[in-house]
Order: C-alpha cells, then sequence, then structure tokens
C-alpha cells in the first residue's frame, strides 16, 4: 500500500489564491471525484477547537472551508459543517472563527454533534466503542480540515488528532485526562482512526498560516503558506511535520502506527505530488513546551467543568 500525500504553495487567505491553490491540490491526487462520488452526503470536519479569529490561527480558516465547498457543489453534494468544540457551543464558535458565514452564504446545514451513535473497534488496543456524532451514519463521506498546529501534549496536531472531535459531548474530554499517558492517547487516537478511515476519505490540512509555539490554543501564527492533502490521515501528518521543521520521531502517533498489526504505517511507502518538500519546506516551526494535562492549567479546567456539567452523559 502506497499513501499519496499532495503539496500545494499557498500565499495568501485570499479566496482567490486558495481556490486555486486547493484545486490543484486535488488535481495532483486525481481530482475530487477519486474520494466523493456525485451527489454524496459530505461532512466537513474542520478545527473549531474553540472561537478563536482566523488570525489567531488555532482553527481552520474559512476561505478553505469556502474552498472546499465550491469543489463539492461541482459533484452535486449535500454538505454539511460540523465539529464539537469545548468551550462554546457549535454556532458561536463558527462564528468567532468565520465559519458560520460561509455555511449561511452557501445554504448549509450546521452539524451540531449533539446526539450520539456507538461506532466499534474491535482489533483497538484502547478503546473498542466509541461514541460518535450521529451525523456519522447520515453521510456518505467525511472531509477532514485540520489546521497546521504543535501541540503541547502531542507535539504536533493535524489530521489523525482533528478527528477526535466528531464524538459528541464530554466524553473527548474524559478521554483526554483518562489517557494522559501519551502512549495510551496516541493508541487511542489510531483505534478511533481505524474506526473512521473508510469513511473518513480525504484529508486537507490548511498550512497557509499555522501555529507553533504553545499550540493548540496559545501559541502563534506562523507563515507556511502550504495546502496538503491525502487520503491518508497518519501520512498527511507525517509529510507536515516533517515539512515544518519538527522532529516526526517525536510524534507519538507515527511511532505507534508503525507498530499497529492493524495498520502498519511505512514513511518509505508515501509518494509526495505537486510541490516538492525541498520547495516548500519551512526551516524550523516553534516547538511547543510539553505538558501532560496534569500541568495544562486552562485546558484542565475546562475539561473538568465541561465534564462536571455534562457528567450524566456518561456512560462508563
Amino acid at each position: 500500500m502506497s499513501y499519496a500525500v499532495s503539496l500545494a504553495k499557498c500565499s495568501s487567505y485570499s479566496q482567490k489564491d486558495v481556490d486555486a491553490s486547493a484545486r490543484k491540490l486535488l488535481d495532483n491526487l486525481g481530482g475530487i471525484s477519486k474520494f466523493i462520488k456525485n451527489g454524496q452526503k459530505v461532512l466537513l470536519k474542520p478545527n473549531i477547537v474553540t472561537g478563536m479569529g482566523p488570525e489567531e490561527s488555532g482553527t481552520t480558516h474559512p476561505a478553505v472551508i469556502e474552498a472546499v465547498i465550491k469543489i463539492l457543489k461541482e459533484q452535486n453534494c449535500e454538505i454539511l459543517v460540523g465539529d464539537n468544540p469545548f468551550s462554546e457551543d457549535v454556532i458561536e464558535a463558527m462564528k468567532i472563527c468565520g465559519i458560520y458565514d460561509v455555511c449561511k452564504k452557501n445554504n448549509l446545514e450546521i452539524a451540531v454533534f449533539d446526539k450520539k451513535i456507538n461506532g466499534l473497534n474491535e482489533k483497538a488496543l484502547v478503546v473498542r466503542e466509541f461514541p460518535l456524532t450521529h451525523h456519522f451514519n447520515e453521510v456518505d463521506a467525511i472531509i477532514n480540515i485540520p489546521k497546521l498546529k504543535t501541540h503541547s501534549q502531542l507535539y504536533f496536531t493535524g489530521a489523525v488528532k482533528n478527528l477526535y472531535s466528531i464524538m459528541p459531548g464530554p466524553r473527548r474530554g474524559f478521554y483526554h485526562l483518562k489517557y494522559s499517558n501519551i502512549e495510551y492517547f496516541a493508541n487511542m487516537l489510531l483505534d478511533l482512526y481505524s474506526l473512521l478511515r473508510k469513511k473518513a476519505a480525504l484529508n486537507i490540512i490548511d498550512g497557509v498560516y499555522g501555529m507553533e509555539g504553545n499550540g493548540p490554543c496559545g501559541g502563534n501564527p506562523k507563515f507556511a503558506g502550504i495546502l496538503g492533502a491525502s487520503g491518508d490521515a497518519v501520512a498527511l501528518d507525517f509529510v507536515m511535520c516533517s515539512l515544518i521543521g519538527l522532529d516526526v520521531e517525536n510524534l507519538s502517533t507515527i511511532y505507534y502506527a508503525r507498530k499497529r498489526k492493524d495498520y502498519l504505517f511505512d514513511e518509505k511507502k508515501i509518494k509526495i505530488v505537486g510541490e516538492k518538500i525541498k520547495n516548500v519546506k519551512i526551516e524550523h516551526f516553534a516547538e511547543a513546551e510539553y505538558r501532560t494535562l496534569n500541568m495544562m492549567p486552562n485546558f484542565v479546567n475546562n475539561f473538568k467543568d465541561y465534564i462536571t456539567k455534562h457528567k450524566n452523559e456518561l456512560i462508563y
């Protein structure tokens, strides 16, 4: 099995620039029709970790969402946009980050992750049964659209981690605390990705501006001038982490994906299409200061408050 990863330069968030780069990005992979069939119902899953303005580079930029919507409309797709942010409801967070206006402009349904279905991964190493948004069963495909960021716990956050918030309610906050050991947390993310990967057909990462330093929310914007895409989330994370000058050996999801029998990731099988890495490589993104969850009071307090508020929804 080989993994095609497409790279396309993008010099700004002007809609014209992003539209052109997004089209080139997908053309490099054989076009959107390779991943999404005509007329399918598609969930766009951006990174809306919390309510942050686009200029803060903590959430997927609305221009990237708009570009993907335009391409999907050519496929006559029914499109939903949704996420499960921690600190605000999704509507409020979308308004702050600019994605709400894009949805309204295009008459799209905003998918609120307020109901759950259970997904079972019998080959899981850490978590066999995940609560998933009910929209998972109602769509034909998911396009995962993360933001390029460093991460205080995981070192780097991209496509694999972004799918974590497909879980509704407080469960993902609970897992952050329960599986704070990095081996368990990384394998839990891979258990989830293994469950989702057939439907999570395409991953497109927004790296025009990323976040360096203490991501995923407390870092600084950093220009990278790149969009990346792949049908494989782990391969895309490997390439993007390497591209911004980070040591991919510190990325625990890569480390454990190489070892898992249900995945056996091999970076030697990655094929770069589009821009060559040497033409887009960033000298260095400042790393996040590594912190366990017990050392992250803002996030821990958010998790604890959220879990306490919704504790009756947790079924152990």
